[in-house]
């Protein structure tokens, strides 16, 4: 039983999507991770900063993530724009509690992802969904990759 679903693919609109991305960079916006070495990244909707008792502010607003958010996870809260250098990895981990289990990615570039020890390659443009409650690494990159997950956060959260 795979534990990912290929939910479709970015194939019309794939090289605006790769020339976004790297404009995100060109803003300077894209902050170093404190968790993963070779990454940085951008918080649309919401950002969550992802302490035991995780701080949820405002994040930045773009209307190709909001389109593109609606269509693939209608009632999206926040979407996490990763690049990744070649080499960039993410070990095996679990995500936050703060953020519903289910999420859908936006895979730009090829990756492998492992979910529960089970190797999934991901192709340029796929849109993947799987429970982040269950283990998950991302294997060592062999060239750029970015990735636009979005996630709902638990109500509970949400509120101000």
């Amino acid at each position: 039983m795979s534990l990912m679903t290929t939910n479709g693919y970015i194939c019309s609109d794939l090289q605006s999507l790769h020339d976004w991305c790297n404009n995100q960079s060109l803003t300077q916006q894209m902050l170093s991770s404190n968790y993963v070495s070779s990454r940085t990244h951008k918080w649309f909707g919401y950002e969550v900063i992802l302490k035991p008792n995780p701080i949820i502010k405002k994040g930045h607003w773009d209307e190709k993530v909001n389109r593109l958010g609606n269509l693939i996870l209608p009632g999206w809260d926040c979407a996490l724009l990763c690049h990744y250098y070649p080499g960039g990895y993410m070990t095996q981990h679990r995500d936050h509690s703060v953020f519903e289990p289910q999420l859908v990615l936006v895979n730009i570039g090829c990756a492998t992802l492992c979910i529960d020890n089970q190797e999934h390659h991901l192709e340029d443009g796929q849109v993947i969904s799987f429970n982040s409650a269950i283990p998950h690494e991302l294997l060592p990159v062999k060239s750029h990759r970015w990735s636009l997950t979005f996630r709902k956060i638990k109500p509970q959260y949400l509120r101000f």
